[in-house]
């Protein structure tokens, strides 16, 4: 591991992805006492220079108001140059904020386009999310089919929401002919993995 003297060294010489770093350790290392405004500092840098995790941070600051005042509209602004940039994680919250209508206008079909990019790289939340979106019908074309090929492929990375949904998919027939064995089985591993609602379904088919 490169130590924080040698970081300091490359960051002060315009590396983007050591002021990114540094400014990661300042915020989230060890120490007790957090320096969030000389975090910020560096994101910016590292941001101009076009380093995408560091826009993705910057703009979770914002978004939080983490060491800075909250400021939605920027949030996005910084989700959307970071989600250009190609970083799954700010694709995916851009899709959230479009989806929800924090700090930009609600707007599904720009949501499942972020989804969509996102789970391109396989971010199992936007795996998850997009399945929904093909579910419900939410700004795309309904397909039940393609809900549980994401549910399915975010279940087996390990989350346990996707799992639930899959669970519901065997149960209603919802893309997948009705099976209660299959259905059992994702629920219980939803449950396992400490799913709430999982565990809720179980107790409910468990008395009949």
């Amino acid at each position: 591991m490169i130590t924080t003297k040698a970081l300091n060294k490359l960051a002060e010489a315009g590396d983007s992805d050591a002021q990114c770093r540094i400014g990661y350790r300042l915020a989230f290392g060890r120490k007790r006492i957090h320096n969030w405004l000389e975090a910020i500092e560096w994101w910016q840098r590292s941001s101009k220079l076009g380093h995408a995790r560091a826009s993705f941070f910057l703009a979770t600051c914002y978004d939080f108001g983490q060491g800075i005042p909250k400021d939605l509209t920027k949030a996005v602004k910084l989700y959307k140059l970071s989600a250009m940039r190609g970083y799954d994680v700010a694709q995916y919250n851009l899709g959230f904020c479009y989806r929800e209508g924090s700090g930009v206008p609600k707007n599904s079909k720009r949501a499942v386009f972020w989804f969509k990019r996102a789970a391109e790289q396989n971010n199992i939340d936007a795996l998850r999310d997009l399945g929904v979106c093909f579910h419900e019908g939410d700004g795309i074309r309904p397909d039940q089919k393609a809900a549980v090929a994401c549910y399915r492929r975010a279940a087996k990375a390990g989350d346990n929401k996707a799992m639930y949904n899959l669970g519901l998919c065997y149960r209603y027939g919802d893309g997948v002919k009705v099976n209660e064995k299959n259905a059992l089985g994702w629920f219980q591993q939803a449950a396992d993995a400490g799913n709430g609602t999982a565990k809720n379904m179980l107790k409910k088919l468990a008395q009949g």
